[in-house]
């Protein structure tokens, strides 16, 4: 299952993802590979990631920056006045190389991982579409 839109411009949504196993023939093994954009131990795709971490570095409220990136359109009482995997995903990014915590405030950091996101994408843009592109290169 995979959260939140596919690319930059898409619904969010929740859809199906298609995982293929191979077992190593010598040491039993298993390997799973998953399309390009899914993220380990996250429901929410890496486009969306990036989406979150651009739009609330920006200055976008997170419960706005739900509204265009979360899944699921019933919330309950909290979530109403905050989201907070976008300050979970800017304190501690999916991605290995991303820069890490340095005791910055949560949106310097979005800001931070959303600019190295940009940075693997090629052409110009703003920071939503390039972090969007580079998130599924990074």
């Amino acid at each position: 299952m995979r959260l939140g839109p596919e690319q930059l411009g898409g619904a969010a949504g929740v859809g199906e993802v298609e995982v293929r196993r191979y077992r190593c023939l010598r040491c039993k093994a298993v390997i799973m590979v998953v399309p390009r954009g899914v993220l380990p131990r996250l429901r929410y795709g890496a486009v969306a990631v990036a989406m979150a971490l651009a739009l609330w570095s920006s200055g976008f409220p997170s419960a706005t920056v739900r509204d265009h990136v979360g899944a699921f359109a019933i919330l309950g009482h909290d979530a109403l006045r905050c989201w907070g995997s976008v300050r979970r995903w800017a304190r501690s990014p999916p991605w290995s190389r991303a820069p890490g915590s340095t005791g910055d405030p949560p949106r310097e950091r979005a800001l931070r991982v959303a600019q190295w996101l940009a940075g693997h994408a090629a052409g110009t843009g703003s920071l939503l579409q390039l972090a969007s592109l580079g998130a599924l290169l990074a």
